[in-house]
């Protein structure tokens, strides 16, 4: 059945941040003394997607810290952790490093891809409803106006506000409803395998991952490396 709407992923699919948290973490890591192969760091890279995929490793690390120091610290282990770093060499530095990515808070910036509002508005003029479904804890509050994605879009849900997070196939049903087709009509774009392609499948959406680093190339779903690629995928979903 042909896709009537197109749901997207915020953050890493139509936000992104720059420089990378990511290349910062491992920059800092390697001035710190950590080594790492080009296999560990996909290995760290994709299971920081598992995590925050509302992981239950996730979910008892807000029980325990919140979201203050101690959650950040004990999420830099389990990335050291997967790099290589034995469990003392990982709560080492872990502190150390969650000091040193501190310092990058007020250089990062938060930026949609140029491709974005093109895109978004090659699909509004071709017919597609376009809407929003966010892992993202608080309110948007005007957010998607700062940053110039309002205009191109026609509703956004956030999980801390519906109380229901992707991977949760009831995040994808609601997205779905709020689009005014049934699941099946519906396509969703996101970056994170665990939480946005196997929660769309299980409710019937259409996922499409936005893999840029190639880290998921057992995806078995269209993959594309940037937004700009998505309207000849819709064409043959």
């Amino acid at each position: 059945m042909p896709v009537q709407a197109v749901i997207f992923d915020l953050d890493g699919t139509l936000r992104v941040s720059r420089p990378a948290w990511e290349d910062i973490f491992l920059r800092e890591a390697e001035a710190l003394g950590v080594k790492f192969s080009p296999e560990a760091r996909r290995k760290m890279q994709r299971w920081t997607h598992y995590f925050w995929a509302s992981s239950d490793e996730l979910r008892r690390l807000l029980r325990t810290h919140g979201e203050g120091d101690g959650f950040w610290i004990e999420f830099n282990i389990g990335r050291l952790r997967r790099l290589g770093c034995d469990d003392p060499c990982a709560r080492a530095l872990a502190p150390k490093l969650y000091d040193r990515l501190r310092n990058f808070q007020e250089t990062v910036q938060d930026v949609v891809p140029e491709d974005v509002a093109p895109t978004l508005e090659t699909l509004r003029r071709r017919g597609y409803r376009l809407g929003l479904l966010t892992n993202r804890r608080e309110p948007l509050n005007g957010y998607l106006e700062d940053i110039g994605l309002a205009p191109h879009l026609d509703f956004a849900l956030v999980a801390g506000e519906m109380g229901v997070w992707k991977p949760a196939k009831e995040a994808f049903l609601k997205a779905a409803e709020a689009a005014g087709v049934p699941p099946e009509r519906a396509a969703y774009v996101g970056d994170n395998y665990y939480a946005d392609v196997l929660g769309a499948r299980r409710a019937g959406l259409k996922p499409v991952l936005v893999d840029p680093a190639g880290l998921f190339p057992d995806a078995e779903v269209p993959v594309i490396r940037r937004i700009g690629e998505l309207p000849a995928v819709l064409e043959r979903l």
